[in-house]
C-alpha cells in the first residue's frame, strides 16, 4: 500500500501534469505533462534538507518558503528560461513555460491549503492557510485523476478529445474538493448543534477528515483546561445532539519548566493551538492534536497522536524528538481499515 506521503506526492504530480497540459498541451504534447509533473513536485523538495535539520526545523520548513508566492515568482521565470533553452525555443517560449510553471507551483500550494497541515502561501508571514477539508492522502481525489491523465497521454496533441479529457479530469478533481467543503460544512453544523445541546462551552474547534476519505470526520474542541473529541460520519443515523465526546486535559502546566523558550513557542504555534501534554515516566510528551486524538474509533486504547518528546539541556535549549511511527502489523492494518470503513457507514 502506498504511504500517505507517497500518495500526497502523487496527487501533486498529477495535478501539476494536468495544469501544464491545459495551457501547453496543444502546443507541446506530452512534454507538457512531463514538465507539469516536475513542476508539481518541486515545492515538496524542501524535505530533501531533512537530514541536516532538527525535527523542529523540518516541521517549520515544510510547506514554508518553497510553497510561497515569492518562491513561485522567483523560480518560475528561471525554470521557464531553462525549459525553453533545452528545446531551443521550438516547443514554447520562456514566457509560456514560466507561466506554466507558475501555475504548476500555485496549484500545488492551493491543494495543500485544503489539508490539515496547510501551507505558508504568504511567507515570510507565519500564517498557514489550512482549510482542513482533505486528508493528506485521499484516493477518491487522486486515483480517478491519475487514470484520466494517463489516458490523455495516448491522444495526439491536436486531438480535441485530449483537451476535453484533461479538462474533465481537472473538473472532477476540483468538484471533489468542493464536495469536501460541503461535507465539512455539514460536520461543522452537527458539531455546533452537539455543543449547544450538551451545554459544552468551547473556545474554538476544528473538524478534519480521517485518513483516506471525506465521509468520517474528527472533531476537536478546546474547552476550559482541555479538549473534547469525537468522530462524526455524514452517514450517521445518530442525531447530532447525541454525538459522544471524550474529554482530555491539556496539562499545559507541564510545560512551565521549559518556559520561556522561543523554540517551544514556535512548536506550539505550529500546532495552531491544538495540543496537549503528557508525562510519560521522566519524559514530557507534547501532542499535536490535529493529527489524531486520544479517542479510538472502537472506544479502545488511545489512538496514535503525532507529537514530540521534549528534552532540555542545562543551557535551556530544547530538543524535540518525534514519536516514532507505530509498528502496525498487517492484521492490525486491516482491522484499522475495517474500523474506519464501518464507522464511515455510521455503524
Amino acid at each position: 500500500m502506498l504511504s500517505f506521503a507517497t500518495m500526497d506526492s502523487l496527487s501533486q504530480l498529477v495535478l501539476g501534469a494536468a495544469t501544464v497540459e491545459a495551457v501547453m498541451g496543444k502546443k507541446v504534447g506530452n512534454r507538457a505533462i512531463l514538465w507539469g509533473a516536475i513542476g508539481g513536485t518541486i515545492p515538496d523538495l524542501d524535505v530533501a534538507f531533512g537530514p541536516w535539520m532538527t525535527d523542529l526545523q523540518k516541521i517549520d520548513l515544510h510547506r514554508g518558503f518553497s510553497h510561497s508566492l515569492i518562491f513561485f515568482v522567483l523560480l518560475a521565470p528561471i525554470l521557464g528560461w531553462l525549459i525553453a533553452k533545452i528545446y531551443k525555443g521550438k516547443w514554447g517560449t520562456t514566457r509560456q513555460w514560466a507561466w506554466a510553471m507558475f501555475l504548476a507551483f500555485s496549484t500545488h500550494a492551493i491543494l495543500d491549503c485544503f489539508t490539515t497541515w496547510g501551507t505558508q502561501l504568504f511567507w515570510p508571514f507565519q500564517h498557514r492557510v489550512a482549510w482542513h477539508t482533505v486528508f493528506v492522502a485521499d484516493p477518491l481525489y487522486t486515483v480517478p485523476f491519475l487514470i484520466i491523465v494517463i489516458a490523455v497521454m495516448f491522444f495526439k496533441r491536436t486531438n480535441n478529445k485530449r483537451q476535453f479529457l484533461n479538462w474533465f479530469g481537472i473538473a472532477i478533481s476540483t468538484g471533489y474538493l468542493a464536495l469536501t467543503c460541503v461535507h465539512k460544512s455539514i460536520v461543522n453544523g452537527a458539531a455546533q448543534t452537539a455543543f449547544e445541546a450538551q451545554g459544552i462551552d468551547i473556545e474554538h474547534y476544528e473538524t478534519r477528515p480521517t485518513p483516506l476519505n471525506s465521509i468520517l470526520w474528527g472533531i476537536t474542541a478546546k474547552s476550559g483546561e482541555g479538549y473534547y473529541f469525537a468522530y462524526y460520519s455524514i452517514l450517521d443515523d445518530l442525531p447530532a445532539e447525541e454525538i459522544k465526546f471524550e474529554y482530555v486535559q491539556q496539562n499545559d502546566e507541564l510545560l512551565n519548566d521549559f518556559r520561556p523558550n522561543d523554540d517551544l513557542d514556535q512548536m506550539l504555534f505550529l500546532t495552531q493551538g491544538f495540543y496537549s501534554v503528557e508525562k510519560k515516566g521522566d519524559d514530557v510528551l507534547l501532542k499535536d492534536l490535529r493529527f489524531g486524538e486520544p479517542v479510538s474509533l472502537d472506544g479502545g486504547e488511545e489512538g496514535f497522536v503525532f507529537g514530540h518528546y521534549l528534552e532540555q539541556d542545562t543551557t535551556g535549549n530544547i530538543t524535540f524528538t518525534a514519536i516514532p511511527p507505530p509498528d502496525i502489523s498487517a492484521d492490525e492494518g486491516e482491522r484499522m481499515i475495517s474500523m474506519i470503513w464501518n464507522r464511515m457507514k455510521g455503524i
